[in-house]
């Protein structure tokens, strides 16, 4: 899903160097960090786990690096993004090609013996943006008793881009992240880390990358759990299903045959003006099966048979998991795509909406959800509505329901808390109440991020229940690490089950609650026709 603004984000501040901060050895490399400015946490910036994906190495899957020399390695300097694509999170620090690094965080007092719970961020961004330098994502707040990794990966056509004419499978993105999870397995104990209590936690396009990886065959080594926020469940297109989006793009970059000279020829600039001219979607495209063929298809993993060997919704979940998503997703991409212009739109245009994503079922769909019976007229509000339950919330419940039948423990959530403050620096204040509980809101949450917003430097702090709030959820995610449940004995968050639907709900605190999941039976019906549509086409 491609949106029209762009949210741009700057790099991580509030850090200093110490000449105490801890050095750490891997092997013949020691590695010199910096300490966090207001907790006891050290942090480890820009650790190559492959070796830069460029020249031949671009379009291939990474390799582990080649450390050639020995001493003492800075790694206070931020990480450069990879190359971004022009979503509605891109980076506005440094971009680079040679971007496959990781930053960890972890206690001062750890040690190689500490064995503490390890924490795997994967940022989200539509598989198109996004970085691990993002300020949202610091982990000095979350990594007072545990490690907390991120990984970049590479993105957009750079880290997705499938051409079967040349051989290339695309997944790069995906490979990028299982070598970073296998560099954590070999290396955290290192700092403080336990690789035997890894979760892997992501949100969005993080999230739904994460659940491939959690279905996957070698999920268990590399992973005791996964926390999926917002992302996860859907079904993923084929490698011949997105044949045609791919090769529009060959023609943009002007490769007028399948050449991989070409294609590694390209600069990052030339590779960045080809994706601006594919084709933009008129309306909010959500996830069904009319969007993932043809030229609708877009930048994400691709079932290949060989890194993805089967559709990840039937294999279902390998690994004890959360899964989660907020009450109102869909109210971010209703600003960033019709702006002030959503309180304005009308019949028309949610016609439009319903024919462009539901295609032959649109009527049925108007019939269930008309605009004046169920909305009040409200298109904005409906738009909200439908896009939280077909993109988020039912691939969620697919996924709960698929674990489920397996007898893999799953837990539920529902983030329905509007957050006092602004969590992204491009999101205005006055904007808050339209957003409410929207996609993205629960992340400073997870990072236990309480002050300073929009980060690295504002100056709004979130309310006392607000606080008590993140320690909450950022607990329970460090359970899930430590433990393999969020429950700590306490029976706070009970394991959610298809004949009850327990979960726990976010709303000026924690509740234990029904997570509401009925309107997904009538979504389910609507996915499996579209899915049996897309195929006779």
């Amino acid at each position: 899903m491609r949106l029209s603004g762009i949210i741009e984000l700057p790099l991580l501040l509030g850090l200093v160097d110490t000449i105490d901060s801890k050095v750490v050895h891997i092997g013949n490399v020691s590695i010199q960090g910096g300490k966090c400015e207001s907790t006891d946490v050290n942090y480890f910036f820009s650790i190559p786990y492959a070796k830069p994906p460029v020249g031949e190495l671009r379009y291939a899957p990474p390799e582990p690096p080649v450390f050639s020399r020995c001493g003492v390695t800075n790694a206070t300097k931020p990480t450069p993004s990879c190359i971004q694509f022009g979503t509605q999170f891109a980076e506005t620090g440094p971009q680079s090609e040679d971007c496959l690094y990781l930053n960890i965080w972890a206690p001062v007092s750890a040690t190689p013996e500490s064995n503490l719970p390890v924490k795997v961020w994967l940022y989200g961004g539509s598989n198109e943006g996004g970085g691990v330098s993002n300020p949202t994502y610091d982990g000095c707040y979350s990594a007072p008793d545990s490690v907390v990794v991120s990984i970049n990966y590479r993105l957009g056509p750079l880290g997705f881009l499938a051409l079967s004419d040349l051989g290339m499978t695309g997944n790069y993105g995906i490979m990028d992240q299982k070598l970073g999870l296998e560099w954590v397995q070999e290396n955290i104990r290192s700092f403080g880390g336990d690789p035997t209590k890894v979760l892997l936690f992501g949100e969005s396009a993080g999230a739904a990358d994460g659940f491939v990886l959690a279905t996957l065959p070698e999920a268990t080594a590399l992973m005791r759990a996964a926390a999926l926020q917002s992302g996860g469940g859907r079904d993923l297109a084929t490698v011949a299903d997105a044949q045609v989006f791919q090769k529009m793009f060959l023609n943009k970059l002007n490769c007028s045959t399948p050449d991989l000279a070409c294609l590694q020829a390209a600069s990052p600039i030339e590779l960045q003006a080809a994706f601006q001219t594919m084709p933009a979607e008129p309306v909010i495209g959500l996830a069904s099966a009319l969007n993932r063929n043809g030229s609708r298809s877009a930048w994400g993993p691709l079932v290949d048979e060989a890194v993805i060997p089967k559709q990840p919704s039937a294999v279902g979940l390998q690994v004890p998991s959360i899964i989660g998503s907020t009450s109102d997703e869909g109210a971010l991409f209703v600003l960033s795509t019709y702006g002030e212009a959503a309180s304005t739109l009308t019949q028309l245009d949610y016609d439009e909406f319903l024919t462009f994503n539901f295609g032959p079922l649109a009527s049925r769909v108007n019939e269930t959800f008309s605009l004046d019976t169920v909305f009040n007229g409200s298109v904005a509000a409906a738009l909200v509505y439908i896009t939280t339950d077909v993109s988020y919330k039912c691939p969620a419940h697919r996924a709960l329901l698929r674990a489920n039948g397996k007898d893999i423990p799953v837990w539920s959530y529902r983030f329905a808390h509007a957050p006092s403050c602004p969590w992204f620096a491009a999101i205005p204040e006055e904007y808050l109440s339209f957003l409410g509980p929207t996609h993205t809101s629960e992340i400073p949450f997870v990072f236990n991020m309480t002050h300073n917003f929009p980060p690295p430097e504002g100056d709004c702090t979130f309310s006392g229940s607000e606080r008590e709030m993140a320690r909450t959820m950022s607990r329970a995610w460090t359970n899930m690490a430590e433990l393999g449940t969020p429950d700590d004995d306490t029976g706070t968050w009970p394991a959610w089950t298809a004949d009850k639907s327990i979960g726990v709900k976010f709303k000026d605190g924690s509740e234990v609650t029904v997570v509401d999941y009925e309107s997904c039976a009538f979504w389910n019906e609507i996915n499996d026709a579209l899915n049996e549509y897309a195929t006779a086409q």
